[in-house]
């Protein structure tokens, strides 16, 4: 990525290949699938992380693209329509491959930050969907007057990234329609030198202030908290 460059845009996108594809075959292909994209300059990095919290879906791959336009434009669905021909096979058997589009609002990173420090080892996904325009703003301003300064002094905290949902669409053929992915409008994705950050005083103290803990027990605005470990990085 050249100096000049802002990734505005994030291609976000849970995987779970469920009883119908094997873990073999389903990371072969993805290991393909995630580096293609690459070809395109638009996009400076893909990541493939696999979750550490037991829970699913298991995979998460996250793309830093320039802007989010870019995932409508005819260079990039032209890697679908030129995929190899067991793409389409393998994602009609998946259960789950969620793909949303976000675009990037605010950064904050710890001071000194290091580019060489990402991929980060570990990342934390949390997804909120405030009920009100009054909860929104309320979570927004949360956020940027106290929570990710004070995530910033947590050891291991590496930087914190918040993006808005701009579409979502669910791709896997053999995904339960009784049960759909909650695609959040908001999510923000905490990168981590390791797990351990859980563990820190500073963490607790983080979440467990009066503003924190009215926000984050507010049932009007769900939220969704999720760990994942890097699997592979993706260069061109």
């Amino acid at each position: 990525m050249s100096a000049q460059q802002v990734d505005d845009g994030l291609l976000f996108v849970y995987g779970e290949r469920g009883p119908h594809v094997t873990e073999e075959e389903f990371n072969e292909w993805y290991d393909v699938h995630a580096a293609v994209r690459l070809s395109l300059p638009e996009f400076s990095s893909a990541v493939r992380y696999k979750a550490e919290d037991g829970k699913t879906p298991s995979w998460l791959a996250i793309y830093d693209t320039t802007t989010p336009e870019v995932l409508k434009s005819d260079a990039y669905k032209a890697l679908s329509t030129n995929a190899p021909p067991n793409e389409k096979d393998i994602i009609s058997r998946l259960a789950v491959l969620n793909r949303r589009i976000y675009h990037r609002f605010q950064t904050f990173q710890k001071p000194g930050f290091d580019a060489a420090l990402v991929p980060a080892p570990v990342v934390l996904v949390v997804g909120v969907l405030p009920s009100t325009v009054e909860k929104e703003e309320d979570i927004n301003k949360w956020y940027a007057e106290e929570h990710l300064a004070l995530m910033s002094k947590v050891p291991g905290f590496i930087r914190a990234r918040r993006y808005k949902l701009v579409s979502s669409v669910e791709l896997a053929g053999k995904a339960d329609p009784a049960s759909p992915a909650v695609a959040f409008p908001y999510v923000t994705l905490y990168e981590w030198e390791s797990a351990a950050y859980a563990d820190e005083p500073a963490f607790k103290e983080a979440v467990s202030t009066r503003w924190s803990v009215k926000l984050l027990n507010d049932q009007d605005i769900p939220s969704e908290m999720r760990l994942f470990g890097l699997y592979k990085s993706f260069v061109r």
